[in-house]
């Protein structure tokens, strides 16, 4: 039997985690709730609104409030209200992954628009100079590229 006080430990806003996290680990996560997304919907979100399609599916219990909100901000814009770093493909909007012909066409990448729900084609969205560690995306299969 579990004692009150094991449960209360876990259940407790103490015990709910910081999210402290790399770009690769954001990446991955976002991947994981865009592809929850398709799971629920049949369908990746519509671009032009992917983060506010897939905010529900990247919360984690254990985690204090707030803190899922981190795995939409590029590490390198922390503190910076307003600035995320990533973009959604547009080539990939509102289609169901088995129709994408390439599955290593970048589904999510590090973008030079760093707006909420920023989105379009990643050549024409690579930021210049490259980000520290290059530039990098997670593609339709999840794999992690460098652009």
């Amino acid at each position: 039997m579990w004692s009150h006080g094991f449960i209360d430990q876990y259940l407790s806003p103490e015990a709910a985690r910081k999210y402290n996290a790399s770009n690769e680990q954001n990446l991955k996560s976002l991947y994981k709730a865009m592809l929850q997304y398709h799971e629920s919907e049949g369908q990746f979100p519509q671009a032009r609104g992917w983060m506010d399609g897939i905010r529900s599916f990247g919360a984690a219990s254990d985690l204090a409030k707030g803190e899922a909100d981190k795995k939409f901000v590029n590490p390198e814009f922390a503190g910076k209200p307003g600035k995320f770093g990533y973009a959604m493909n547009d080539a990939a909007s509102g289609k169901y992954k088995g129709d994408l012909k390439d599955p290593k066409m970048p589904l999510l990448f590090e973008s030079s628009d760093t707006s909420r729900n920023a989105h379009g084609d990643p050549k024409l969205l690579m930021p210049k100079p490259p980000r520290a560690g290059g530039n990098l995306g997670i593609a339709v299969d999840g794999t992690i590229l460098k652009l």
